[in-house]
C-alpha cells in the first residue's frame, strides 16, 4: 500500500532507519456459515467454534473478518484444513477474484485559504455548515503527535476526536507514528487560529492506523478491511482514505491495472459494501501519474468510492495525479481538488507547503461532511450525485479530472432541488458472480441469507442452497458445461446473472 503523499517525507526519514525483511505470505480461510444467527450478518462475530477448532489443528490465526466471514493464516499452514467440513474455499490474501461544543464559525484562514477558497467552502463555513453533526473516519499510516501539538488544541478542547485503534499493532492507538496522517487530519478538519482551517471544523473524527510504513503487503489490506468493519460499528458517516494499493514487496505478488475494475480486490468490495451500509466514501486517487503504474489505485476503482485526483493552485491537473479510466471504462478520477503546494503541518507543527492527492483528498472528504451535516435526510447517492453536478467539467469529464473541480455552494443548491427519498430495499437485488465464465466453482456476493437456484437453459433445477455469507464460494464441478441462470432472492427482491460453466 503507497501512501499518496507526493513528497512521501515521512516515509523517507522512516527508511532510514529500517532494514528490507521477508515478510510470510497468507491466504483468506472463508467459513461455511457464522453460530450466531440472531445478530446481523455484519455485526456478528465469526464463529468462535471454528476458531477453536483451526487452533486445535496447529493454525496460527493472523486475523478475522465478520464481513467476509473468513480467517487470515499464513499460507504454508492451509494444508492443515483438509476435510475440515467448515471451510469452504481458500484463496491467496494477495490474489482476489473478486469510516456539544460550539466551533466558532468565524474562521481565519491564513496560509491555508486558496486550498479551501477554489472549492468555495470558506462561503460556506460562513452559513454556518462546517460538518457539524457528521463523524468522519480518517485511515491512515499514522497520527503523528495529533495528542500534543498545539495545532489540534480545538479538537480536543471541543471532543472531536471520538475514538482511534491502532490496526497494525492491534492496540490503543499512539500517537508515535507517521506524520502523514496527522497531515490528513490537518486538512480535513483542523482550526488554527489565523493560520490554517481545514475543510470540515465542526466535524467529529475517528482515527485508525491501518498502513505499516515498514512494509508494503498484503495484510496492510486486511487491517484496512478491520479498521472498515470498526468504523460501521462506531457509527461514523463517512469514510476517507489517502491511500492505495497496487504494487507490494517482492513475494507479495502485485495487482494488475485490470484489478482495478471495482470488483477483483477485497479492499474494494469492502469500500462498496461500506458503501452500501450507509457510509460514504472518499479515496485519494494516487501519485502514480508520472510513474508506469500511471493508472489510479484500489479502492479508487470503486463505483460508490469517490476518488479524488489532483490540480495547482492554477486548478491544472498536476503530472503527478493518478489517471483513469476504471479497468471496465468507467470515468475515473471523479473529481480534483488542490494537490499541489498544499499549507500543511510539518512533524514540529509549523505550516509549509506539500504535494500530493493525499492532500486533495481530504479536503473534498471534509467538503462532504459539510454537504452531510447540512442535508441529513439526503442519501449519499444524492451527496454524491450533487457533487458530480456541481463540478466544472460534469458536461464534458475525462480521465485526468474526471467531472472536475466541485463548488460546495453549487453541490447545496443542487441537493436543495432534490427530493428526500424514502429508505427502502431495491428491488432488483445486487447479486456478483465471478469468474464468469467458472471453471470448478465461482463466487457470489450478495445479501447473507439469500436463496440461490441454479437452472440450465431447459429451466430445469440443478442445484438449490441458501448462501450464508455474504461473499459465498459455489462449487460447479459436475455441473456439465453450457449456459446456466442464477437466479437469488432475498426479502422480496430478486436478482438474476447468467453464467458460463465450462468445468468440463
Amino acid at each position: 500500500m503507497k501512501l499518496n503523499n507526493y513528497w512521501k517525507i515521512s516515509l523517507l526519514f522512516l527508511s532510514l532507519f529500517t532494514t528490507q525483511v521477508v515478510v510470510a505470505q497468507h491466504s483468506w480461510v472463508y467459513l461455511v456459515d457464522k453460530c450466531d444467527t440472531e445478530q446481523d450478518y455484519f455485526s456478528a462475530p465469526v464463529c468462535e467454534t471454528y476458531l477453536s477448532a483451526l487452533k486445535q489443528k496447529g493454525v496460527q490465526i493472523s486475523g478475522t473478518s465478520k464481513w467476509l466471514n473468513a480467517v487470515c493464516i499464513p499460507t504454508e499452514q492451509v494444508s492443515k484444513l483438509s476435510n475440515l467440513p467448515f471451510v469452504a474455499h481458500t484463496a491467496p490474501l494477495g490474489q482476489y477474484t473478486i469510516a456539544e461544543e460550539r466551533v466558532d464559525e468565524d474562521f481565519s484562514y491564513g496560509q491555508g485559504d486558496w486550498q479551501i477558497e477554489i472549492l468555495n467552502l470558506d462561503e460556506y463555513h460562513k452559513l454556518g455548515f462546517t460538518g457539524k453533526g457528521v463523524t468522519l473516519a480518517i485511515f491512515d499510516g499514522g497520527f503523528w503527535k495529533v495528542d500534543s501539538l498545539p495545532i489540534f488544541d480545538s479538537m480536543w478542547a471541543n471532543n472531536q476526536i471520538k475514538a482511534a485503534y491502532d490496526f497494525v499493532d492491534k492496540d490503543t492507538l499512539r500517537y508515535d507514528q507517521s506524520a502523514h496522517g496527522m497531515q490528513v487530519l490537518a486538512l480535513a478538519g483542523i482550526n488554527y487560529t489565523d493560520s490554517m482551517v481545514g475543510a470540515a471544523p465542526g466535524a467529529d473524527f475517528v482515527l485508525a492506523r491501518t498502513e505499516n510504513t515498514y512494509s508494503e503487503t498484503h495484510l496492510e489490506e486486511l487491517n484496512w478491511l478491520k479498521a472498515m468493519e470498526w468504523a460501521d460499528s462506531v457509527g461514523v458517516d463517512i469514510i476517507h482514505s489517502s491511500l492505495g494499493y497496487s504494487l507490494f514487496d517482492s513475494l507479495q505478488g502485485d495487482y494488475s491495472y485490470q484489478d482495478m475494475d471495482g470488483r477483483s480486490t477485497i479492499i474494494t468490495l469492502a469500500a462498496e459494501r461500506a458503501a452500501e451500509r450507509g457510509i460514504f466514501i472518499t479515496n485519494s486517487a494516487g501519485n502514480s501519474g508520472n510513474d508506469p503504474w500511471f493508472y489510479i489505485t484500489a479502492p479508487c476503482d470503486g463505483k460508490n468510492v469517490l476518488c479524488v485526483g489532483a490540480v495547482d493552485s492554477f486548478q491544472v491537473i498536476t503530472a503527478f495525479s493518478s489517471r483513469g479510466p476504471s479497468a471496465d471504462g468507467r470515468i475515473k478520477p471523479d473529481v480534483v481538488a488542490m494537490g499541489s503546494r498544499n499549507t500543511i503541518p510539518n512533524e514540529q507543527g509549523i505550516l509549509r507547503r506539500g504535494s500530493g492527492t493525499s492532500f486533495s483528498g481530504p479536503l473534498v472528504a471534509g467538503m462532504v461532511a459539510c454537504l452531510k451535516g447540512a442535508h441529513p435526510n439526503k442519501s449519499n447517492g444524492q451527496v454524491f450525485e450533487a457533487i458530480l453536478q456541481s463540478s466544472d467539467r460534469y458536461a464534458t469529464p475525462d480521465n485526468e479530472y474526471g467531472f472536475g473541480l466541485p463548488d460546495v455552494l453549487v453541490a447545496d443548491s443542487i441537493l436543495n432541488k432534490m427530493p428526500v427519498l424514502a429508505i427502502a430495499k431495491v428491488q432488483e437485488l445486487d447479486v456478483t458472480v465471478y469468474p464468469n465464465p467458472a471453471r470448478d466453482y465461482f463466487q457470489i456476493r450478495t445479501e447473507p441469507g439469500a436463496e440461490l437456484q441454479i437452472t440450465n437453459l431447459q429451466g430445469q433445477v440443478v442445484l438449490a442452497k441458501t448462501l450464508h455469507n455474504w461473499v459465498n464460494f459455489v462449487n460447479v464441478k459436475d455441473l456439465v458445461r453450457g449456459t446456466y441462470f442464477v437466479r437469488v432472492t432475498y426479502e422480496g427482491s430478486v436478482g438474476v446473472k447468467k453464467i458460463v460453466v465450462c468445468s468440463r
